[in-house]
């Protein structure tokens, strides 16, 4: 079947996206608890090119999914079953008896837990250097000193 090896191509790219993505939370983590800002700002900047990236290829393996079930659906299948787009990653290995598909199944979906747990740990170190800032201008502003910002900017934050 040629477009499960194309979809494998695709879930190859978004395995080594995700791997460029952990690394860059890695380094926001690093730039977080070094207080580094403007390091923070350049990954930012970098991990939205990344996801959009991500994004492309999420829209392009759907796409294949999508002409995979066409062409599967279009044969007869002796248990009568129609397949849809949003089938899983087992779901695949067994119709195509790839068992490629199951390696790349818990490699992505233990990529996937390292990310969302560094993430967490990340918005925990951006909340907290928040929280120290605010705390700081509050005690400034109590003692009457206004602090001037020299790098002024749009900031948007949910006040705790």
């Amino acid at each position: 079947m040629k477009t499960a090896n194309e979809i494998k191509k695709v879930l190859s790219l978004q395995i080594e996206g995700y791997k460029a993505l952990f690394e860059l939370l890695k380094k926001e983590r690093e730039n977080l608890v070094d207080f580094n800002e403007q390091g923070v700002e350049t990954l930012a900047k970098e991990k939205y090119t990344q996801t959009l990236k991500l994004r492309l290829l999420e829209e392009e393996r759907l796409r294949l999914m999508k002409k995979l079930v066409t062409e599967i659906n279009g044969v007869p299948s002796k248990n009568g079953r129609k397949l849809s787009v949003d089938m899983n990653i087992n779901t695949l290995a067994e119709i195509t008896g790839d068992s490629d598909f199951n390696g790349i199944r818990t490699l992505l979906k233990s990529l996937l837990q390292s990310i969302d747990e560094l993430n967490e740990f990340n918005k925990v170190l951006i909340d907290r250097s928040f929280k120290y800032v605010w705390n700081n201008i509050n005690f400034l502003n109590l003692y009457g000193v206004y602090p001037s910002f020299v790098n002024t900017g749009v900031f948007l934050a949910k006040k705790a």
